[in-house]
């Protein structure tokens, strides 16, 4: 079974995320595995649904005054179990992902660690390896083990512009051949960027992908059931 881990970033006032609620209720969700990533505001509005919560990103304290931070045990209390972190469109530095990865595994969070080349002219593999190399370095083995990988280049979200699935499949396997020869851990990756109803026709046949994570897209319900329906 696939994972469908949907973003809606800063998207939707309280009325439109109710009747997105609404909508969502009227998708069948069997056939995958479905997290809804809201906004922090709004993540109290599905505590009681019946698929999974991430949270678009945590802080690096644990705990303290650290205004306008959201925590992850704050965020485990909204049964939140997912969350992403090193998204493209947070900016992160790499001292800072390490502690968030350490913090979200200490609460029993699920990380979806983003990833992905800044240039379609750049040799993806590579930055790419040793970019997850600096950051599993500085991880013990429990926290690795706790990684979801999403590969998303930056240059295709928010861009309506789809990778190459020939290069999106060659760097899942690369990375995932890598991530079991230096970590010995068979690991999971997932597709995001500019990903809609049509495209993912195509990328839904790349063997070794683990699902996807919608970006804008996911913000329509009606884009939801179509893609569903080819997973």
């Amino acid at each position: 079974m696939k994972y469908l881990m949907c973003n809606l970033k800063s998207n939707k006032n309280l009325k439109e995320m109710l009747e997105y609620k609404k909508q969502l209720k009227t998708l069948n969700l069997s056939n995958c595995e479905f997290i809804l990533f809201p906004s922090f505001i709004y993540l109290s509005l599905f505590y009681d649904a019946k698929f999974l919560l991430g949270s678009q990103n945590i802080s690096k304290y644990e705990e303290g005054s650290h205004t306008g931070e959201v925590l992850a045990s704050q965020l485990k209390s909204l049964k939140v179990t997912y969350t992403l972190i090193n998204h493209t469109e947070t900016h992160e530095k790499h001292k800072n992902v390490i502690k968030k990865i350490k913090i979200a595994t200490q609460e029993n969070l699920k990380v979806v660690l983003c990833f992905g080349e800044k240039s379609e002219n750049q040799d993806a593999i590579p930055l790419l390896k040793n970019d997850l190399e600096e950051i599993f370095n500085q991880l013990e083995r429990k926290e690795q083990v706790n990684i979801i990988l999403a590969y998303e280049p930056s240059y295709a979200i928010n861009r309506g512009h789809i990778v190459n699935p020939q290069r999106i499949e060659k760097v899942i396997n690369e990375i995932k051949d890598y991530i079991v020869d230096k970590y010995s851990i068979a690991i999971k990756i997932i597709y995001g960027g500019s990903i809609n109803p049509i495209n993912i026709l195509e990328l839904a046949k790349i063997d070794k992908m683990d699902g996807f994570l919608l970006g804008n897209c996911a913000n329509n319900p009606k884009n939801l059931e179509k893609i569903i329906e080819t997973l």
